[in-house]
């Protein structure tokens, strides 16, 4: 699963990958906009509003708090230092497309960021595979919590999607490693009561033609 920012994985699709897991699946997070740990640049907006000082501090923080999510859904993390919209307005297509290729060689299917795409990081991630597509099967995913908070205004339409099967029990677990994004919940205004409905509801995904 390709994820733009240290938390769009498990917010997505945390359930279905709770319930693969469960059945064995082996399922592998890949956050491309990571950011550099070691980088002493100033926070961007985002970070800052987030409690942090440096692009290096979020990015460990960050990952930290996504190592611990996936945890808890039975994925494994990867990440990329890549530097999204927020940090930089350049994006290097052919190094990025390179760096996913080589991670998820091998790979049966790989799930990219599908709806609603408002996010600019997000839509041009899901650009970048429309324009070089990869040699496993792929699958475009509902990107939480922006469809969640958006449905009204843009209802989910346009592609034949598939709701993932999942049980009371991943559900559970999706919550728990979502409220591990301790940084991120009042950034998303994701209250208790906000967490709740968005984890009942949400997950989707659209294959793309064999």
């Amino acid at each position: 699963m390709v994820s733009p920012h240290l938390d769009d994985g498990v917010f997505s699709l945390g359930a279905m990958i709770a319930h693969g897991a469960r059945a064995g699946v082996r399922f592998e997070v890949l956050t491309v906009f990571g950011c550099d740990p070691d980088s002493r640049a100033p926070a961007n907006g985002w970070d800052t509003r987030g409690g942090f000082a440096t692009e290096g501090e979020a990015a460990k923080a960050r990952r930290n708090e996504d190592r611990e999510a996936c945890r808890l859904v039975g994925a494994e993390p990867h990440w990329l230092p890549f530097r999204g919209g927020g940090y930089t307005p350049h994006k290097d297509t052919d190094e990025i497309y390179s760096a996913v290729a080589e991670q998820v060689s091998g790979a049966e299917a790989v799930l990219v960021p599908g709806f609603p795409l408002r996010n600019d990081d997000h839509a041009w991630l899901a650009g970048l595979f429309d324009k070089r597509p990869l040699s496993a099967r792929l699958g475009r995913y509902v990107e939480q919590p922006y469809a969640y908070t958006m449905r009204r205004e843009q209802p989910l339409s346009g592609a034949e999607w598939e709701k993932p099967r999942v049980t009371p029990a991943d559900r559970f677990r999706k919550r728990r490693a979502v409220r591990e994004y301790a940084s991120q919940l009042p950034l998303l205004s994701l209250g208790p009561l906000k967490l709740n409905l968005l984890v009942l509801q949400g997950e989707a995904i659209s294959w793309s033609a064999a």
